[in-house]
């Protein structure tokens, strides 16, 4: 090397030597500061990079991966470009730091630990053998001439030398290395830590390049929203008090210029002028959009024996409908609205009517077709009173001045009079859309849940009737059963006339109490015990091969194999023996099981006609057309008393109205039965519901879909009969009717 002009041991060569062992001493030294800083740098960049994804995260919670209310409004969508390239910077950190580990911080430690190292290691060798062979030599110089160990020590000495002069080299080597490697190394690793760096930038600059466009887009829809906002604040701010005007200018209004009068008995009478105004508004949107007549609070006093009086949120429209909302939410009421709200729009004059527990904003209504109003109270010391009554119920409501109590009699009585003077009334149509059923047994199961832990607990429910998959999550109606979601695609695919199927989260109207009470009865146990009563059947038509129950991790081809097998060509059902009992016994004996076996075992038809032997007369009239004798003048339910004394050409469902067997009518029209089927007097069901006076299950007939114009023998209504038994209390009967 150029450094050692000389390479003999002389004093000029050891403080060469010295010299350069001092200059490693102090690299070293520098070395270690280097690295110390390396791994400063090195924790800042991971740092970055945690902080960058932790932004991003947070940033995603916030909105970014939401498709909620808040989201939208917050500019959900939008920032989830932003959390995309706030993540891909992250990366770019910590690509960044695993570079400046590599080249940097591992080199400068190889650099320490190894050639750095190796300079003190060769000068304790060195050390060590010069301290030999100084000895070798004091010994070899020492011994008097003609001594006979003068060549053992001789040899001593060569040896001690060589040692010398090989730890010599050796540290000459790695003093050298040292030398050549500071003249690049650190060069070559700081080069790579800024080309690193320039790459880092770079790719940081592309990206953000890319999203420029889109960023100055954000800024200026942010902007022109921000001015939108205030243009809509001070539209509020004006809206705000021009209400508060006219609401004090309401308060001031005297009493005495309403034009109102109460009759002798206390009934509130509207003017002419005022019923004149109302009708008017309210013939002119009954084909467009529903309009407020008055809306407010007022005091309502509750129907239990404690009386309290609650505030509630009343509204009187155009379409002659009074209801009132209720006033509070709980906070899981009202996470329930955000996430409906995520999924649907409600919008501004949908109503969502009220249904027990259920977590919207619900409404109760009140029928003013059949009301009237009354200016007083049960508690005569009470002020700003008035009730509205019904034949159902009794509406105490409380106004908070007088004023308020004479505007709202006057609103109230004139839309009165107005449905009453309407041709057709409006008001039976809106009320009767989605109302419950009267047929239930408990109240009306709102709670997904509920419903959800109803059906699960059924014996087999627990797992897919088709591939005994856990938690299954839909069910078919007619079938009785529950199944996964993927054998529930297979059975949309078989036709609604084999499978109605329903999700038993999503379709939450469905699963009325009878369905319910229906699935109580049957469960996948049982429902299986038919359709599977045979465990295996051979293909015909695959030459023999035999078809198993597939497991839920089978292909979704094997299981339509499997459900096509087993519902369509129903190759799973064990054969029966033979057995006189009908679909007109199972009937009788209210037995859901039964009837469900030999409608699926033995294909029993829903709409088979019950002939009686002995009544010859009948069975002559061959053809349905001709079915029509009046049941009044039938011989036999003249001589019987009885309109069931004569059953003959009725269908099974003509038996379970009979009977007021709420589930055999539901089971029988979820198997195909006809529900406005006409027997040998031309009676419908709803007839014999009729004749039996049986109006829960008439309702229930109607809301499903029965037609009450159909005309039996006597050539007469459904409710033409029942107005021959007697008035009508049930409101709601007499809606339905109407419909």
């Amino acid at each position: 090397m150029a450094a050692f002009t000389k390479l003999e041991d002389s004093p000029m060569f050891r403080k060469q030597m010295y010299s350069l062992e001092q200059m490693s001493d102090e690299l070293q030294s520098r070395c270690q500061k280097l690295h110390k800083g390396c791994k400063n740098f090195m924790f800042a960049l991971d740092e970055a990079f945690s902080g960058d994804v932790s932004f991003a995260d947070s940033l995603e919670e916030f909105g970014a991966g939401q498709d909620d209310p808040i989201s939208v409004a917050i500019g959900g969508p939008v920032m989830s470009k932003f959390v995309t390239a706030f993540r891909e910077l992250g990366t770019y950190k910590e690509l960044l730091r695993s570079q400046v580990e590599h080249m940097l911080s591992e080199r400068l430690m190889q650099f320490m630990t190894v050639d750095l190292q190796n300079v003190k290691d060769s000068r304790k060798r060195l050390d060590k053998a010069a301290l030999g062979y100084d000895q070798a030599r004091e010994k070899f110089v020492s011994v008097k001439k003609g001594t006979r160990t003068d060549v053992e020590l001789e040899e001593d000495l060569e040896n001690s030398k060589s040692t010398f002069e090989k730890c010599r080299f050796n540290l000459v080597n790695s003093v050298a290395n040292i030398e050549a490697k500071k003249k690049y190394e650190f060069l070559e690793s700081i080069s790579a830590v800024m080309d690193a760096h320039m790459r880092y930038f770079k790719q940081g600059y592309e990206l953000l390049k890319q999203l420029e466009p889109f960023i100055h887009q954000v800024l200026t829809y942010a902007q022109q929203t921000k001015e939108m906002a205030s243009k809509e604040q001070e539209n509020l701010e004006t809206r705000i008090q021009e209400f508060r005007t006219s609401a004090e200018l309401a308060n001031l209004r005297p009493s005495s210029q309403t034009d109102t009068s109460t009759s002798g008995d206390g009934i509130h009478v509207v003017g002419v002028n005022s019923y004149k105004k109302i009708e008017a508004l309210m013939q002119s949107s009954s084909n467009g959009q529903v309009q407020i007549i008055k809306q407010g609070y007022l005091l309502k006093r509750s129907s239990n024996s404690k009386g309290e009086w609650k505030r509630k949120f009343f509204v009187l429209d155009s379409h002659g409908t009074l209801y009132y909302y209720s006033n509070k939410l709980d906070k899981q009421q009202q996470g329930s609205i955000l996430q409906q709200s995520a999924s649907k729009l409600i919008f501004p004059n949908q109503r969502i009517r009220y249904e027990g527990d259920e977590s919207t904003l619900g409404y109760h209504t009140i029928n003013l077709l059949t009301s009237t109003l009354k200016l007083d109270s049960e508690q005569k010391d009470l002020r700003f009173c008035f009730r509205i009554i019904s034949p159902m119920k009794t509406y105490t409501l409380q106004a908070e001045n007088k004023g308020d109590q004479m505007d709202w009699t006057e609103k109230i009585t004139g839309v009165i009079a107005s449905l009453l003077h309407a041709p057709y009334p409006r008001q039976l149509l809106t009320e009767n859309n989605g109302s419950e059923s009267s047929l239930s047994i408990d109240e009306k199961q709102e709670d997904y849940d509920k419903v959800f832990r109803i059906l699960r607990e059924i014996p087999g429910n627990e797992i897919c009737a088709d591939c005994d998959a856990s938690e299954p999550e839909w069910g078919s109606l007619n079938l009785g059963i529950l199944i996964c979601i993927e054998c529930s695609g297979v059975h949309r695919n078989l036709g609604v006339h084999i499978s109605k199927v329903r999700s038993v989260r999503l379709d939450l109207k469905v699963w009325e109490p009878v369905i319910l009470e229906l699935f109580h009865d049957l469960g996948n146990n049982f429902c299986n015990s038919i359709w599977e009563g045979s465990s295996q059947s051979k293909d015909e038509s695959n030459e023999g091969v035999i078809i198993e129950k597939p497991k839920p991790s089978d292909t979704l081809s094997t299981k339509e194999k499997y459900i096509q097998a087993k519902y369509i060509e129903k190759l799973f059902i064990a054969k029966e023996p033979d057995s006189p009992v009908t679909i007109f016994d199972a009937i009788k004996s209210n037995d859901t099981k039964l009837l469900y076996r030999l409608i699926v075992s033995k294909s029993a038809n829903p709409n088979e006609r019950f002939y009686e032997s002995d009544q010859e007369s009948h069975n002559s009239q061959s053809e349905p057309s001709s079915w029509q004798f009046d049941p009044l003048t039938c011989q036999i339910i003249l001589t019987s008393g009885q309109q069931e004394g004569c059953m003959d050409g009725c269908a099974p469902l003509h038996f379970a109205c009979d009977l007021g067997a709420v589930k055999m009518v539901e089971m029988l029209l979820l198997f195909g039965a006809k529900i406005d089927i006409q027997d040998f007097h031309g009676r419908t069901p709803l007839h014999h519901c009729v004749f039996k006076k049986n109006d829960l299950l008439a309702k229930y007939l109607l809301r499903r879909g029965a037609q009450a114009s159909i005309k039996d023998g006597g050539n007469l209504t459904a409710f033409e009969r029942r107005m021959e038994i007697g008035a009508i209390t049930d409101e709601e009967l007499l809606i339905l009717f109407a419909g």
